[in-house]
């Protein structure tokens, strides 16, 4: 829509749209293109506020002339008795600003308002785990001054270590003359105390959505997708003031695209899993003093010709990241393919993998509840 805010409430439209993804929201996530040009359009029931409208002749109407309307010819107006010049008259019956008569409209959500609206929904459907502190991560630098905790060989004479130059002066006369004397030269002895940067926790994130679009991919599958990473936005936002977000998608092979393309892409082609694990991998370039997370969504079911170039990506990602999160998408509980085989084998003794069917609304949640009692480790 162009939402008419002049004529709803603020409140009314919120509460209107919130029934309304209440019972929708499935089909709509389904859809499979959500967003265009960062609008999500849908249709709702909207309420008018009684108004004054033009009314039809057939209507019981209020004159707005000097008519003489009598028995048979009630409130029919404007004309005088001779017959007036057909002035215009107006609807008062009300009936137009009910419920019952709302009419239907487009409405045209900013996809960060549909998210927004999407999460208060889901939050109430699922019990998650609170949010933790951040994670340590890189060497990040901080603004107030730095204490003097290292040393080196050159600096300023202020900030000469007295006590290790000393100590080297005498291990270098016990070296060279077999004399436990001092001779200080600074050329040779000097040891300098300098800054050290300080590790503190980062509060940036880079989140690497990797999404498998090889056919499997659509319909219910997509809509369980979509609900959790919008749970995954909700919480990451509130555990980082800085999210930077890379879209990737792959089948035979992989790119990188913008949101809008990722929450509207069409699936197609075969599946090499290598090919979307190499370009995650291409994409931490930059992120050092990032918290680096990998949400990663596929079948498995990859081609037998990729499954070794896939183990040997697997293995480069989970040194890259801090926290590889595979949703394995499994609404059949098909078999277990190779790949599933090696993500199982890999949660066993990989600290930063984590791994879960995605099946149903329910398994959703218990896949968020193990990706971010990760996170929150």
């Amino acid at each position: 829509m162009y939402l008419n805010r002049g004529k709803l409430a603020q409140s009314e439209h919120d509460r209107k749209l919130r029934e309304y993804l209440k019972k929708n929201l499935n089909v709509l996530v389904q859809r499979q293109k959500l967003v265009k040009d960062g609008k999500v359009k849908t249709n709702i029931s909207v309420l008018d506020l009684p108004t004054l409208r033009f009314g039809k002749p057939e209507k019981e109407v209020l004159g707005s002339g000097s008519g003489q309307g009598g028995k048979g010819n009630k409130g029919q107006g404007g004309a005088d008795a001779g017959g007036g010049d057909g002035q215009e008259v107006l609807d008062l019956t009300g009936t137009l600003g009910s419920d019952e008569h709302g009419d239907t409209q487009t409405v045209e959500l900013d996809f960060e308002e549909f998210v927004r609206l999407a999460q208060e929904q889901l939050i109430e459907e699922l019990d998650l785990p609170p949010m933790g502190n951040t994670r340590m991560t890189g060497d990040v630098e901080k603004d107030e001054d730095q204490a003097m905790m290292d040393i080196d060989r050159l600096g300023p004479a202020a900030d000469l270590n007295l006590e290790l130059t000393m100590l080297e002066s005498l291990k270098r006369s016990i070296r060279e003359d077999g004399r436990a004397e001092y001779d200080v030269d600074l050329r040779h002895d000097g040891w300098y105390n300098t800054d050290l940067p300080e590790r503190e926790r980062t509060n940036r994130a880079l989140e690497v959505y990797l999404l498998d679009i090889s056919g499997s991919v659509s319909g219910h599958n997509i809509a369980l997708i979509r609900k959790f990473i919008f749970i995954l936005w909700f919480y990451l936002e509130k555990k980082y003031s800085t999210n930077e977000r890379k879209f990737i998608v792959f089948q035979d092979e992989a790119e990188t695209v913008t949101r809008d393309e990722f929450f509207s892409i069409e699936s197609k082609g075969g599946t090499h899993i290598s090919a979307g694990l190499g370009k995650a991998r291409e994409v931490l370039d930059g992120f050092s003093q990032y918290d680096r997370y990998l949400f990663f969504f596929s079948d498995g079911d990859n081609s037998s010709s990729d499954d070794e170039a896939a183990r040997k990506e697997l293995e480069t990602v989970l040194d890259g990241f801090d926290l590889v999160c595979y949703g394995r998408i499994n609404p059949c509980d098909s078999p277990v393919s190779p790949f599933n085989k090696l993500i199982r084998e890999h949660v066993e003794s990989e600290q930063n993998l984590a791994f879960s069917d995605i099946k149903d609304l329910e398994n959703v949640k218990q896949t968020i509840h193990a990706f971010l009692n990760l996170i929150t480790k």
